[in-house]
């Protein structure tokens, strides 16, 4: 019989086999941290996709195709049979226009993948969007991850030359038989049976797609090994074969008796295919055998008298398992080393904010309480200093009424500006303890907020102050809240403030938009205006208390921050801000419809 040729251009890869090399293209991507890691296949005059990591951003889909000769890094690979590292494409003349580049695909290292024949199935890669000079450590990652997948293309390379040779074996016993029957047709019975026993062996090595044949008599304890069977049993002489004892030589002690056991089982009930894996003594090595059979013969009380199956060396395919298992151990133990650094480094990085905050709210409290403290000082000892000499003129007897009239004056005017200023420090630290508060003196209650808010915005923009101001509110009227009212009108209160004092500032005018839902359990409220906005720079500052874009103008930076304090503390919701320069700001609100 003349050699078998199998064509691999269209040899097809089992939905077995791509599950595993699919576990191979995760794998790889998440240990070498790059978003795209590829089997590609070539199908002249193109190159397909065959299968892609399942990676956030990998702009590879599976079966996508790409046309050969335009310059695409496998295409070096397949031509050379070579590897190739591309650290940046950008600054690569060779490379700098390849069309990759389009994908944002910067930096690639590929290794051929290559059929048992020499033909070239394509490659397996990894593509970064970044620089990646690639280590010698992901080097032989790689290359370890393309000896396996070319194991298994040896495998299914292997199966199908088997099936060829198989196709043939049988063509040539059929054309045995059929000379024998022709010769013995005139009744030899002996002939018909060796036919029909000779049929079921190859059909069933057909159907059963295994390496070698066996044909067991299980009633008087004969057996029948192909050739290809005692090759990988290792049966090279006719007294081994004699001695051979199915189900029993040579298996792993440790195996055994589940084997014994499954067979058992299986004679009982003689219905479907049995199916074993186990080891076995080959030498002086243990390899791996996928054990497949079926009973084609009973007598008439249902008790099997024959058994017909195929023994299958799957010694790389447990290998490749093995491998598979031993790296998804060793991921595993570097992601928990890695969680637990991250856990660490974000409760460092909790606390330094926390530390940067209060030192910062310290710091405006400061800064705001010094002004009209120290005024407060300086009155304080301008009246002492005016007693003192209304004494000291009293006690010499030179107290004149004028002098007298101009203390009292002086005194006057001393008394008002602590009484200002008194105020505006009882005012700072009220707005101040207001960043901390976490409830409000008036109770929780059911409100319609369409009602409570239109009645707010007569009182906060008159038209007669406000003209130029325009309001849009769209509030279902039947929705009612169980909540603060006025915390409600606290949080509406500050954001038209702010509108009216940083969104409107130069403008001659401006429009607010209010819209109140609900969505299932959940109150939303957005509240926009169309003024200057907010640059991207400041976005992550508006709402820590005492900043503010207008120190020295009156402004103190507590309105967002009680907007932000009312939110999260008292309506127990969140709070965003959108916004861009000259397009307005957006500020969307959200909490609980029935908070506990």
């Amino acid at each position: 019989m003349q050699k078998v040729r199998v064509e691999t251009r269209q040899l097809p890869v089992s939905h077995d086999y791509s599950e595993k090399w699919q576990q191979v293209l995760d794998l790889l991507a998440r240990l070498v941290s790059i978003p795209s890691a590829l089997i590609m296949r070539v199908q002249a005059p193109q190159i397909k996709v065959f299968l892609s990591s399942h990676t956030e951003g990998n702009p590879y889909e599976e079966d996508e195709m790409a046309d050969l000769g335009t310059g695409l890094y496998c295409e070096t690979v397949m031509s050379s049979r070579a590897e190739l590292t591309v650290p940046n494409a950008l600054t690569d003349p060779i490379w700098d226009h390849n069309p990759d580049i389009k994908l944002g695909m910067i930096s690639y290292m590929g290794m051929p993948l290559i059929w048992p024949n020499e033909d070239v199935f394509g490659t397996i890669c990894i593509l970064d969007k970044t620089e990646n000079g690639y280590t010698s450590t992901y080097r032989q990652l790689l290359a370890q991850f393309r000896s396996m997948v070319e194991r298994d293309l040896r495998q299914i390379y292997n199966e199908k030359a088997r099936a060829l040779e198989d196709a043939a074996l049988r063509a040539d016993e059929a054309e045995r038989v059929r000379r024998e029957f022709d010769l013995l047709r005139a009744g030899e019975q002996k002939a018909l049976q060796a036919l029909r026993e000779s049929e079921e062996r190859w059909h069933f090595a057909l159907e059963g797609a295994g390496d070698g044949v066996w044909d067991w008599n299980i009633a008087n304890g004969d057996i029948f090994f192909s050739t290809r069977c005692q090759q990988l049993l290792g049966l090279s002489r006719p007294a081994e074969i004699a001695e051979f004892k199915l189900w029993q030589t040579g298996i792993h002690p440790d195996d055994l008796p589940t084997v014994l056991a499954d067979l058992a089982s299986y004679l009982r009930q003689a219905s479907g295919s049995f199916v074993t894996e186990h080891r076995f003594r080959k030498g002086q090595d243990w390899v791996w055998l996928l054990g497949r059979g079926m009973v084609v013969s009973q007598d008439a009380q249902g008790q099997p008298l024959r058994m017909i199956g195929t023994y299958s060396d799957i010694t790389e395919r447990k290998e490749a398992e093995a491998e598979l298992q031993l790296l998804n151990s060793h991921l595993e133990e570097r992601v928990a080393v890695r969680t637990a650094e991250l856990k660490k480094a974000m409760q460092q990085i909790s606390i330094a904010e926390k530390q940067t905050a209060l030192a910062r709210m310290v710091a405006g409290m400061a800064h705001e309480l010094n002004t009209p403290i120290g005024n407060i000082l300086l009155c304080s000892s301008q009246i002492q200093a005016d007693v003192d000499g209304i004494v000291k003129a009293d006690t010499d007897k030179q107290l004149s009424r004028k002098g007298l009239q101009d203390f009292l004056q002086k005194a006057g005017e001393s008394c008002e500006l602590l009484q200002r200023n008194s105020e505006l420090a009882g005012d700072l630290i009220g707005r101040f303890k207001q960043i901390a508060v976490d409830q409000l003196d008036q109770p929780r209650r059911s409100f319609h907020p369409a009602q409570t808010i239109a009645k707010l915005l007569q009182t906060l923009l008159p038209p007669e102050h406000h003209p130029d101001i325009g309001v849009r509110l769209q509030i279902p009227d039947d929705l009612v809240i169980e909540n603060y009212p006025s915390a409600l009108e606290q949080l509406i209160s500050h954001l038209v403030a702010n509108s009216l004092v940083h969104g409107f500032d130069g403008r001659n005018g401006g429009a607010i938009d209010i819209d109140i839902s609900r969505a299932q359990n959940e109150i939303i409220l957005n509240y926009a205006d169309d003024g200057n906005g907010i640059i991207p720079e400041l976005q992550s500052k508006v709402f820590d208390p005492f900043f503010t874009t207008r120190m020295g103008q009156g402004g103190v930076g507590l309105g967002l921050a009680l907007v932000h304090n009312i939110v999260q503390v008292i309506l127990k919701g969140q709070i965003r801000l959108e916004s861009e320069p000259g397009h307005g700001a957006r500020f969307i609100i959200s909490f609980p419809a029935m908070p506990v």
